[in-house]
């Protein structure tokens, strides 16, 4: 008997809701890999071919349309994400919601849209043969997970900076800056010498990514030539992470 018309509408608004939301409230790969794979791979492009009336004669036939619909939204939304600077998971959930919603609402208000090819009748099998393939289904979704998880951590020429540069407005005076390029809120400690003497330092400095700290500190100029050098930490493993340096401009 062939599928309601609508029922597989609803569940595909419910799969992208709950995408959305594992999205916005959890911060683990792996779960947002388990709920956002089959968003990615079949769910938009079901609820596209649905929208767009278009008919299959079986259940392979229509799987197959809608992993290349699913692929085709994927592509342009990697497209139009990247446009507005949006090409984050957070982005990619709403671009699938906004497309699963979207398809089903029009797909719900056509009048002729086709019903779904019946189902074939379930193969039988043995408890060795379903647990093969329960454990390749693991496998290759733990392997996408993974694959995900190295290309978040992965930051290819992105590091955070640490300068100390005599100010230009004011030569008494040395501009200390740092702005992080982590992947999380990080704290940090500068110390500062002029000629291996302590001179000045701050202590838990707390950065969030992007966020840019600058410090402009008095000198006392004089006619030798001083060297003045700042070293960045990060408390929570008290390890040096960046040291520059600079010279005092003389009178």
């Amino acid at each position: 008997m062939a599928i309601p018309s609508h029922r597989d509408l609803r569940a595909a608004c419910l799969w992208a809701v709950a995408t959305l939301v594992t999205v916005v409230v959890s911060d683990s790969v792996f779960l947002r890999t388990i709920v956002g794979a089959p968003m990615v791979l079949l769910v938009s492009g079901h609820a596209v071919l649905r929208a767009l009336g278009i008919k299959t004669n079986s259940v392979s036939e229509h799987l197959t349309y809608a992993v290349g619909a699913s692929l085709a939204v994927a592509i342009v939304g990697g497209f139009a994400l990247n446009a507005i600077d949006f090409l984050t998971p957070l982005g990619w959930a709403i671009w699938l919601f906004t497309i699963a919603i979207g398809a089903a609402l029009v797909a719900d208000r056509r009048t002729d849209t086709p019903d779904l090819p019946t189902w074939p009748a379930p193969i039988r099998g043995n408890l060795r043969q379903y647990t093969a393939i329960a454990l390749a289904v693991l496998l290759a979704t733990g392997g996408y997970a993974l694959a995900i998880r190295d290309e978040a951590t992965h930051r290819q020429f992105r590091y955070t900076e640490f300068w100390m540069l005599p100010s230009i407005d004011n030569p008494g005076r040395l501009t200390v800056g740092v702005r992080s390029a982590e992947t999380q809120t990080q704290r940090f400690d500068v110390d500062i010498t002029i000629d291996g003497r302590p001179f000045a330092v701050f202590r838990s400095l707390i950065l969030a990514p992007g966020e840019t700290w600058t410090r402009q500190i008095p000198v006392l100029i004089s006619a030798d030539s001083q060297k003045a050098q700042a070293r960045l930490y990060r408390p929570d493993d008290n390890r040096l992470y960046r040291s520059v340096s600079t010279l005092v401009p003389r009178i």
